[in-house]
């Protein structure tokens, strides 16, 4: 059997498994424009709770207006490697991300959410051990700390995207960090490992905490106050994963670590990361912290800052704009909006008895499956119904832990809240997918 033979055959059996496993490729396809809340499928309209606009800001005049007038002003060209030139645009950006969130500092953007997480863990990891140093170390001299490791304290839960970046920094130099995983928001657990890695290591080491604050699957809020007051006690650097939050959560849209009482105190071990593919409606990843010094080595030690290309000039100038109306009066409209929209939704199913993972005020909402094996069926079932949600399955969730998952949006009307509670409740009915709460 021959290459060929062997890609082609693995290709099939994919496609025959794909026939039971969500996951596997997408269950619909749009046609014509993309219309935001409303989707035209092959087969008819469907109202879209997949999706990650949640203040409904992709179809609002003012942001559209925003995005053509810097289409307009700029080229729509990639300019080249940060390596060599950074764009005002970006600049101006990165200024404005790290004001919004910390009140000044440095930010590092990317073209995407994932390579953000991934390249900062890579880098985290290896820090002065990276080979992009080494190649300079005649001009950039770091033998003091060489020899300090990076330990990384990750939530049970924390995305895939920060875990893969651990895991390729320990491949490369596994002498360079090490990493511990604390059960999923249990604090005691975390503080323990903390313990431990003072009696091995003493001082004489980089101690990052790492979490994301809302979960994505499930809409978990964690408890960004406990892990501040930790960080703080067994001096670590806490790196939170704001993706979910931003723009939609805590004061201004700034965050759910935004929301500790004394954030102020905290703001030098903070590393907030954020994208702007949620509410900014652009694509993109972000980090904020408060050194620069330890951002620009960073973004040395990041191979994507060096090999790929930013985020494009007309994206970042759109972006600094839209960001000012999220953090004002109309974006606090719209989070109050989608706030709405979730507690009823959230309030109504609890009062049809259907059981819920979380029970907090994010946008999403999350219902438990019975079995991986129904959730193509009940994304049929409900695009039947005239609504596209998202099946949450390995490897997005871990096996045995299979959701439903609806993302709010602002701009869903009383209407709508009605007709997907008699969707699911008709679906749960039909295909028991879900026991009662």
């Amino acid at each position: 059997m021959g290459t060929i033979q062997i890609l082609q055959g693995e290709g099939a059996a994919f496609r025959k498994g794909a026939e039971d496993v969500a996951m596997f490729e997408p269950r619909h396809r749009t046609r014509g424009p993309f219309g935001g809340k409303h989707l035209d499928l092959r087969d008819g309209r469907a109202v879209d709770l997949s999706g990650l606009d949640y203040l409904a800001l992709g179809s609002d005049p003012r942001v559209k207006q925003l995005m053509v007038e810097s289409l307009t002003q700029h080229d729509c060209g990639i300019p080249g490697s940060e390596a060599i030139i950074q764009m005002e645009q970006t600049h101006a950006l990165e200024e404005a991300l790290s004001r919004y969130h910390l009140g000044g500092g440095a930010a590092l953007t990317f073209s995407a959410g994932y390579g953000t997480n991934f390249s900062v863990m890579e880098a985290l990891g290896l820090r002065t051990r990276s080979h992009f140093i080494r190649l300079h170390e005649d001009v950039a001299p770091m033998r003091a700390t060489a020899d300090v490791p990076t330990l990384f304290f990750m939530d049970g839960d924390l995305h895939f995207s920060a875990r893969h970046g651990i895991r390729f920094a320990r491949k490369l130099q596994p002498e360079a960090c090490a990493a511990y995983t604390y059960r999923t928001g249990d604090a005691e657990h975390l503080e323990l490992l903390l313990r431990q890695s003072l009696e091995s290591h003493g001082d004489r080491a980089v101690r990052i905490i790492l979490t994301d604050t809302v979960e994505s699957a499930t809409g978990r809020e964690f408890d960004m106050a406990t892990l501040c007051r930790l960080a703080e006690s067994y001096d670590c650097m806490l790196y939170a994963d704001e993706a979910h939050a931003v723009g939609a959560l805590g004061p201004q849209g700034r965050g759910i670590t935004a929301k500790v009482k004394d954030f102020e105190r905290y703001r030098e071990r903070l590393m907030l990361m954020g994208t702007l593919t949620k509410v900014f409606c652009q694509p993109g990843g972000y980090v904020v912290m408060r050194d620069t010094g330890l951002a620009r080595l960073l973004k040395f030690c990041s191979p994507q800052h060096v090999f790929s290309a930013p985020i494009a000039p007309w994206v970042a100038a759109a972006t600094v704009k839209v960001l000012d109306l999220v953090a004002g009066e109309h974006g606090e409209r719209r989070r109050e909006q989608v706030r709405r929209v979730s507690r009823r939704v959230r309030e109504r199913l609890e009062q049809a008895d259907f059981e819920l993972v979380s029970h907090t005020d994010t946008p999403i909402l999350a219902i438990p499956l019975r079995n991986a094996r129904v959730g193509t069926q009940v994304l049929e079932f409900m695009r039947r119904e005239g609504f596209i949600i998202s099946v949450f399955q390995a490897p997005l969730m871990p096996v045995g832990r299979e959701v439903l998952r609806l993302a709010m949006r602002a701009d869903l009307d009383d209407e709508d809240v009605e007709h997907l509670l008699q969707a699911l409740i008709h679906c749960r009915e039909t295909l028991r997918f879900t026991a009662p709460a």
